[in-house]
């Protein structure tokens, strides 16, 4: 009887043994999946971009894990990041060797009070956006930027430097990245705060890893003053941490970073206001940002948009079916909100219905929302448009040309008169709507055939350098990825696509990560 029990007692330690071999086996081995038909979701966003493939998906659960995919990878195979797979650009898309997934990354630390107005915390690369701002409003602080897709994770908005509705009063992703933690392709790894290293006159910045100093040099082409999500950030004396936001997924993985955050607005106001002319929108447009502008340097209690959206004829008939009370013979729509506090809420909003009324508008057409319920309402109004232009384009399985342009404010009417010209010409579906209180609008050109798709690439073409001529961007959010390298060119030209070249060779040698994202490698 006792050698029976001395036998299970020592299978029960072997048994333990290899539990805990097995433990630190995973604790130190990242996930990795190669059946296709498992990892097929990986090869889809919104950008309609078909052939995706990998060998294999290697899911990281640690900064430790991404250093050892890197160090192991002797092969030098090509790594894509990916997580959220949202983008409308392609940029998590892989053709060839590994795809990244950064989807467990997804930790959200404490909030570290800084004072009354500022706090800090820190996330994965992988925490999915909506989450992070859900967690921090339901312990009294705001994340402010309000990109349009709530599933994506925070290292995608990072690497695109994403913006949304509200960035007409917030600005971009960049203004709210206090550090961030990257992996290098060569498998070392830094810790970079916002204000401690910048870019000599010279464009020369010294980035310290955990292996040594890496000595960089910063492209040396101009880009425009405004908002801008083309290329990489090499503006004068850069913050070093800038440079890695809006950099694509070409030159590290964010593991982590540490976001700033704000105080929440105590109440929030908005409404949709129907045009029968679009000129008479712009012109609102304008006079709303010059006294928001005016009001933010005087600080004092009259309209101040937090967001300033633009809906086009058809683009509003695209949703008609959904929204059967949208006005008929309907030129224009323009979505507005304003943050208050409930002593100058009925202040405010008496402001806003004067100026509306100025404008010859019937205030009993236009759809206010005064609560939580309503504003939601309001975004999801906003959200339908892109949604079924991405209906059509799964159906059609044809990719979408969307245009992300933006040009100083001055230069908007002329923009938009010139997409209109073109569009007329060569008799294609589409509709425009965006972010018109930054001069950011997004024209869907949506191709049923391949031959109307090309012909739609070709319009993009004349619009991306209509756009550059007048001052502009041919990326405002959504990054360049892998379907607008033509545009990218137009912008910079040869030689900056060259120095955009030689500078993410400096930080991968091998040209190991993001392949052709932003520019054709090995060309």
């Amino acid at each position: 009887m006792k050698r029976e029990t001395d036998k299970k007692y020592l299978s029960l330690l072997i048994l333990e043994d290899i539990y805990k071999k097995n433990i630190k086996l995973y604790n130190h081995k990242m996930i990795i999946k190669t059946d296709q038909d498992t990892i097929c979701h990986y090869f889809e966003d919104s950008s309609g971009m078909l052939g995706a493939h990998a060998d294999k998906v290697v899911i990281a659960e640690s900064k430790q894990d991404v250093i050892d995919l890197f160090l192991e990878n002797k092969s030098h195979t090509p790594v894509t990041i990916a997580a959220g797979c949202t983008g409308v650009t392609g940029g998590c898309l892989a053709y060839g060797g590994i795809v990244l997934s950064t989807e467990r990354l997804n930790s959200i630390g404490s909030i570290k009070e800084i004072s009354d107005d500022k706090a800090l915390i820190t996330v994965g690369g992988g925490a999915v956006v909506n989450d992070i701002k859900k967690y921090v409003l339901d312990n009294g602080w705001m994340y402010a930027p309000d990109p349009t897709e709530k599933n994506a994770t925070i290292g995608g908005n990072i690497s695109t430097n994403a913006s949304g509705g509200r960035g007409f009063k917030y600005g971009t992703t960049r203004n709210y990245i206090n550090a961030l933690e990257i992996v290098f392709p060569d498998g070392s790894f830094s810790y970079i705060e916002r204000g401690r290293t910048f870019a000599d006159n010279n464009g020369n910045i010294e980035l310290k890893t955990d292996k040594g100093v890496k000595n960089i040099s910063l492209p040396k082409y101009k880009l425009p003053d405004i908002k801008n999500a083309a290329g990489y950030f090499n503006y004068e004396k850069a913050d070093l941490i800038d440079i890695f936001i809006g950099q694509e997924g070409t030159l590290g993985v964010i593991v982590s970073a540490e976001l700033i955050l704000i105080k929440p607005f105590e109440m929030l106001f908005g409404g949709i206001i129907f045009f029968d002319k679009k000129e008479k929108s712009w012109d609102f447009v304008k006079e709303i940002r010059d006294i928001s502008n005016q009001s933010k340097i005087n600080n004092d209690i009259n309209i101040n948009a937090l967001s300033l959206e633009y809906f086009d004829r058809n683009a509003l008939n695209l949703i008609k079916k959904d929204y059967p009370v949208i006005p008929a013979n309907v030129d224009a729509g323009i979505l507005f909100e304003q943050d208050c506090t409930k002593e100058t809420y009925d202040l405010l909003m008496e402001k806003w219905i004067k100026k509306i009324e100025q404008y010859d508008i019937n205030t009993d057409d236009v759809w206010f929302a005064s609560n939580i319920k309503e504003q939601e309402e309001f975004r999801i109004f906003r959200h339908k448009i892109p949604e079924r232009v991405n209906e059509i384009v799964k159906k059609n399985k044809i990719p979408k040309v969307g245009t992300d342009v933006a040009v100083p404010h001055d230069k908007m009417k002329e923009m938009i008169y010139f997409c209109e010209q073109k569009f007329s010409e060569k008799k294609l579906f589409n509709l425009t709507f965006g972010h018109i209180g930054e001069s950011h609008l997004h024209a869907n050109l949506i191709a049923s055939t391949k031959e109307e798709y090309e012909k739609c690439r070709e319009i993009y073409l004349e619009i991306a350098k209509k756009a550059v001529s007048l001052g502009g961007t041919v990326s405002a959010e959504h990054g360049i990825g892998k379907v607008k390298h033509i545009f990218l060119e137009a912008m910079l030209g040869v030689e900056g696509i060259e120095e955009l070249r030689k500078f993410k060779k400096s930080m991968d040698v091998y040209n190991i990560l993001g392949q052709n994202n932003m520019f054709k490698s090995g060309n």
